[in-house]
């Protein structure tokens, strides 16, 4: 067996953007200000979940919208697709932080049971 494994880390400046135009294509009404800052929580066994704070008037409570990681996977999906990114369809797709952000893990196994045939030159 071949897996191939992909990882796209998303700054943080392009997940914000990546998650605002999302809102905006899902009409979720979100305030009209500035991300303050995105968490992530990965939990053992189930999806990870993610909370966007926004910035309001209290800088100690933040406006916060959670959202589940098939939501941010799609936002990211979405980005991809902006940007020219190829992905295949059928690859298994998971979030993981990273020191650099927070990255889309893009697997896929790889059919090694028949060799591909080199065309005749």
């Amino acid at each position: 067996m071949l897996l191939e494994v992909r990882k796209l880390v998303f700054s943080d400046d392009l997940l914000q953007q990546a998650l605002l135009n999302h809102f905006k294509i899902e009409n979720i009404a979100v305030p009209n200000t500035q991300i303050q800052k995105v968490r992530f929580s990965a939990n053992t066994g189930k999806a990870s979940s993610i909370v966007v704070e926004f910035v309001t008037a209290d800088p100690k409570k933040p406006y916060e919208v959670r959202l589940n990681e098939q939501f941010v996977l799609t936002a990211m999906i979405m980005t991809c697709k902006t940007y020219g990114v190829p992905l295949p369809r059928d690859a298994t797709k998971t979030l993981q932080l990273t020191k650099q952000g927070l990255a889309m893990t893009v697997s896929m196994k790889v059919d090694t049971s028949t060799p591909v045939q080199k065309a005749a030159g």
